[in-house]
């Protein structure tokens, strides 16, 4: 028996809804989205950290992150699944299994067609045959992270290393500002960051010594 579920119908049922976050996902009709890179510029004024990037049809990157999971999670959890040595899970991910390359395929041509609307995506280094990879690649894009950021995380994710001197990074600058971080940028990302806030204070201090 699985300690999470208490049969393969109540995982499958996980599977098919995990999108919605149990029906929390919407509020009033919109999606609940945080770009943390994009409100961090806005708070900030800080350039060149989030990826911003164009939208197929123009649309929202809420609403572009809602249609892709809605239509690809449960592919990625289904693959995740597969190799669980839990038996109802690994029935349910069963249930998919047919499935997987096709939605591999469709999340890759979804990734190419944003990568024709913004250039800068040729740079990703993702596993085209890795569905869960992939898959979060995808919901990278639309959480505009920027590419070194998404290569970075990608990096993490299949070594399970931490990036700690990122980490110590992110903590000097939180206690120094007060600024709010909430991912974990590249060490490229960083720089930026760091080279900005310190152009910023030297401004300061030529202004104080007029």
């Amino acid at each position: 028996m699985s300690d999470k579920y208490s049969s393969i119908q109540d995982a499958v049922k996980y599977m098919e809804n995990a999108y919605n976050r149990r029906g929390k996902y919407l509020v009033d009709g919109r999606p609940r989205y945080t770009a943390h890179a994009v409100k961090m510029e806005d708070e900030t004024g800080l350039k060149g950290i989030a990826g911003r990037y164009q939208f197929i049809n123009g649309q929202e990157p809420a609403f572009a992150e809602y249609g892709y999971r809605k239509r690809f999670l449960k592919y990625s959890i289904a693959t995740g699944f597969l190799k669980s040595e839990d038996p109802i899970c690994k029935q349910a991910g069963e249930t998919l299994k047919d499935q997987l390359p096709a939605a591999l395929k469709e999340i890759n041509h979804e990734i190419e067609e944003l990568t024709k609307l913004n250039p800068e995506l040729k740079r990703l280094n993702h596993n085209k045959n890795n569905l869960i990879e992939t898959y979060r690649t995808l919901i990278g894009i639309t959480s505009q992270y920027n590419v070194d950021d998404i290569n970075a995380y990608l990096h993490n994710m299949r070594t399970g290393s931490i990036n700690t001197s990122v980490i110590k990074r992110i903590e000097k600058i939180k206690q120094a500002t007060g600024i709010r971080f909430g991912w974990q940028p590249s060490a490229k990302t960083m720089d930026k960051i760091e080279q900005q806030l310190a152009m910023r204070q030297i401004a300061l201090q030529k202004g104080k010594s007029r």
